[in-house]
């Protein structure tokens, strides 16, 4: 939640800087703002109604935002180094492809890993030529593109970190060598059918996901014993 707060207080401050109002800035501080505070929400597994659509679009307007972006700066660098353009598709192409593996994760599970996947190999490229080719000619100075990276004036380098861990506890969870995040609210059985909720594993039967009435059968439970405990 901690991110969540930052990317909000970030919003509240480009909103009241005086000048044009700076769209791209507010509109990229927003669904940075929504999508951590739904994934610091999903830690402790709180959920609410339409929970998957907000994050998803939140998740998609990002990823066209940074299609924007790719877009503008491939055609600037296009015209001073062509190598140097493509570095910049490589590593915008990953941002987008996460965002978008992001938007398709609760509503189709296989292809947001593909796309999750391809997101990485691009990264991995990414890295990869950029380590090769260290320096390239821009306007008659020698540049990394790793400086082409540090030299941008949004939040790349924080989703691409955030892209990083997530795939890293993604990939070490299902080998086994990390656990799953649960708290000791409810019992294991109930996240685990969050998880497949969220993933798109399980579809609503009724229009209720098999969680929703799992928890409703426990808090019956509960209540049941709450009362035999008063009686006693």
């Amino acid at each position: 939640m901690f991110f969540a707060l930052v990317f909000l207080a970030e919003f509240i401050a480009v909103l009241r800087k005086e000048g044009p109002v700076q769209v791209y800035r507010l509109a990229e501080a927003a669904c940075l703002f929504v999508i951590a505070a739904i994934f610091g929400l999903r830690v402790f597994y709180i959920h609410f109604p339409y929970v998957e659509w907000l994050f998803g679009i939140a998740a998609l307007l990002l990823a066209l935002l940074y299609l924007h972006k790719m877009i503008s700066r491939y055609r600037y660098y296009s015209e001073k180094n062509r190598s140097m353009a493509l570095l910049v598709l490589l590593f915008h192409s990953s941002i987008i492809l996460f965002l978008v593996s992001l938007f398709l994760l609760p509503f189709a599970a296989k292809t947001s890993e593909l796309c999750g996947i391809a997101a990485f190999v691009l990264l991995v490229v990414f890295l990869s030529v950029a380590l090769l080719k260290k320096e390239l000619p821009v306007e008659g100075e020698n540049m990394s593109a790793f400086g082409m990276v540090r030299g941008l004036k949004d939040h790349s380098v924080i989703i691409i970190s955030l892209f990083v861990l997530f795939s890293f506890y993604v990939g070490l969870n299902r080998i086994g060598m990390l656990p799953g995040i649960y708290s000791d609210e409810f019992p294991r059985a109930y996240f685990e059918l969050v998880d497949k909720a969220s993933s798109g594993k399980e579809k609503k039967l009724d229009g209720r996901y098999p969680y929703e009435d799992f928890k409703d059968s426990y808090d019956r439970f509960l209540e049941h014993q709450q009362q035999r405990d008063a009686k006693k």
